[in-house]
């Protein structure tokens, strides 16, 4: 037991270096007088490989491969048979980190062989390094006793793209007599997309054990686009398993064969919930002009029990000789599910529906409002821009939502004044209401962004700092540099991250983005 202690320091270092994310933390850090401090220089890194402190070696090793400093590669790949078990780990997560092929086998050869570091840290390592030629080292992990390492070599298997040993792995499964790996197996199958499993995987969707298991089955036979599963999972709609229907309907959905759509039509008139929702789904799903029709053939009946599924459906075809029939529901205070019926229109995409939309927007109905401003969002409708922005207003939260993420897809600068307004009476809204301003392609809407960076409420300057990020325009980098020289020991952190994303340049210090900048 003493030889892992080592590891863990090292671990929760490794840890908290990988979580350093170029999308900046939203939750709070600490108090405004934390000091973050600046990392180490690519050149200091270099030189502490040759440390003596087998954590500061360790350390060195995984920065630099975060940052991608191929120079590294020839110091890292001599330190994998270093002493220390967590010198050994953190080089092969850098070596991975940098796509060092060369690696590959010796990296794999420890995986099996260092008793003192858990495989996981290797096939972590594997896994970034993207090369498909271990995958013969690593699938014979599938049959591990270990439940959660078994899932990490699925995950390995499909990011490094090992479908070659697909035949290996179905081989391994035909032997398997624990229903429990079934899973494993079921899932590295049916993601790696090995057609050749579908006789294997229908026969575990023979045991109705409602288990993880049957589950993994269902949601396979649509990732092989299984040609002879149709009948099951159509059958699975109508079980009393939750997670089976799930899966059964995205397995549906994925092969995407329309002569399932009479068999599971019929599955709407089930009184259970989730049965109607999945069969719902999968009719809007796979493109078929029958669904459409039979869907609008509910609509124009009494019974008015899956009008909102029959609209769903319509609109999700894009079912164009529906459309006058949906109006007509929508504006009846009596029509269940009144949202289903205003986002129809959207899917349907025909504009002479928007007068219709924005009467119901700002209608103060209780169903209708919400889908018809995502309708009107969709249809880039910028007649409606004076009606969301009173949407704004209405004291409805969620009604705010939707209207922002319209005012957004519209992308109208003369919601900028009310967008901004808004943003100084509701800090807390500053991602939604940032994140709308940040689709507006004006010199306005940049100016808004860069003002928000300003503030000194975290709630508002985090999303507005992401938000330049994201938007990727040059003109913000004498702001963003004015923060790296700032007292703002958390903007300077959050500038470095934004600058990396405007300008392609990867630096960790302030010393070092000024003598960037000196040199432009």
């Amino acid at each position: 037991m003493q030889k892992y202690l080592f590891l863990v320091p090292f671990f929760f270092a490794l840890t908290l270096i990988l979580n350093c994310d170029p999308v900046p933390p939203k939750e709070d850090s600490g108090s405004a007088e934390e000091i973050v401090s600046e990392e180490q220089t690519t050149k200091e890194l270099l030189e502490s490989l040759d440390s003596t402190d087998s954590f500061t070696r360790s350390q060195a090793a995984v920065q630099l491969g975060s940052r991608e400093e191929r120079s590294a590669i020839p110091k890292l790949k001599k330190l994998l048979s270093d002493k220390e078990p967590g010198v050994r780990a953190g080089v092969a997560i850098a070596l991975g980190d940098l796509k060092d092929k060369s690696s590959a086998t010796t990296i794999a050869n420890l995986m099996w062989s260092d008793p003192e570091n858990p495989k996981d840290v290797y096939l972590d390592a594997l896994t970034r390094m993207k090369d498909p030629s271990v995958g013969n080292r690593i699938y014979p992990l599938l049959d591990d006793s270990n439940a959660t390492l078994r899932l990490q070599v699925v995950d390995a298997l499909v990011q490094i793209g090992a479908n070659s040993v697909g035949p290996q792995i179905l081989s391994l499964a035909s032997k398997n007599k624990d229903r429990e790996k079934d899973k494993t197996y079921a899932m590295a199958l049916g993601k790696l997309k090995i057609s050749a499993s579908e006789s294997y995987i229908l026969r575990l969707t023979q045991i109705q054990d409602e288990s993880p298991t049957l589950a993994a089955a269902y949601l396979a036979l649509g990732r092989i686009k299984a040609k002879k599963a149709n009948d099951v999972l159509v059958k699975a709609l109508n079980l009393p398993y939750s997670k089976g229907k799930e899966n059964a309907s995205m397995a549906l959905i994925e092969i995407g064969n329309p002569s399932v759509v009479p068999k599971v039509f019929q599955t709407l008139q089930s009184d259970d919930a989730e049965t109607k929702l999945y069969a719902t789904d999968v009719l809007c799903s796979i493109p078929s002009k029958e669904a459409a029709q039979l869907a609008f053939g509910l609509l124009n009946g009494k019974d008015t029990k899956n009008w909102g599924s029959a609209a769903k459906i319509v609109g999700r075809q894009r079912y164009k000789e529906a459309r006058l029939r949906i109006e007509e529901l929508l504006e009846k205070d009596t029509t269940p599910e009144r949202d289903n019926f205003a986002e129809a229109l959207g899917w349907i995409g025909d504009k002479t529906s928007v007068p219709v939309l924005r009467k119901i927007l700002l209608s103060g109905a209780t169903e209708g409002p919400y889908g018809s401003a995502w309708a009107l969002g969709i249809l880039g409708a910028k007649e409606a821009v004076p009606d969301l922005i009173k949407a704004l207003d209405k004291g409805d939260a969620k009604l705010m939502v939707y209207a922002l993420e319209a005012l957004g897809s519209i992308a109208d600068p003369s919601s900028l004044p009310k967008l901004k307004e808004l943003l100084s009476e509701r800090p807390k809204m500053a991602p939604q209401i940032l994140s709308t301003v940040a689709l507006i392609p004006t010199e306005e809407a940049r100016l808004i962004i860069e003002e928000a960076t300003k503030s000194k409420d975290a709630e508002v300057y985090r999303p507005a700092m992401e938000e330049v990020a994201k938007r990727k325009d040059k003109k913000s980098v004498p702001l963003l540099l004015t923060f790296v020289n700032g007292d703002d020991s958390e903007k300077r952190k959050l500038s470095y991250y934004a600058l990396t994303a405007v300008t392609g340049q990867k630096f960790r210090t302030a010393k070092e983005w000024n003598h960037w900048a000196k040199g432009k």
